[in-house]
């Protein structure tokens, strides 16, 4: 049976009262950490509500990801850049940390 070269995993960032362009930022500095860790592997924006980015990433990029995101919510106080968690697969991503951050 073949290796999968790759694991996908699903990050959830609660980008709260960041502006649009801001956000548009945040979705590029993810996508380059996310390629650069994974030749080849296509970062993309699955699902964005209400304050909350799900997003396909590379297993590998993950630790790079959660620093990158402390560092710039130690940058920029005023926005809430916060990563609320990582999931192997999207349904379980949803269901574990989008309809919590709803009801709060």
């Amino acid at each position: 049976m073949p290796v999968k070269k790759y694991r996908v995993r699903y990050l959830v960032v609660k980008t709260g009262n960041v502006p649009l362009e801001e956000r548009r930022k945040l979705v590029e500095l993810l996508k380059n950490e996310c390629e650069k860790h994974q030749p080849g592997f296509r970062f993309k924006v699955v699902r964005e509500t209400s304050g909350i980015l799900v997003a396909k990433c590379a297993h590998k990029a993950v630790p790079s990801v959660r620093s990158l995101l402390s560092r710039l919510a130690a940058d920029q106080p005023s926005f809430t850049f916060q990563l609320i968690g990582v999931s192997g697969t999207l349904k379980k991503a949803i269901r574990k940390f989008c309809h919590d951050t709803n009801t709060e």
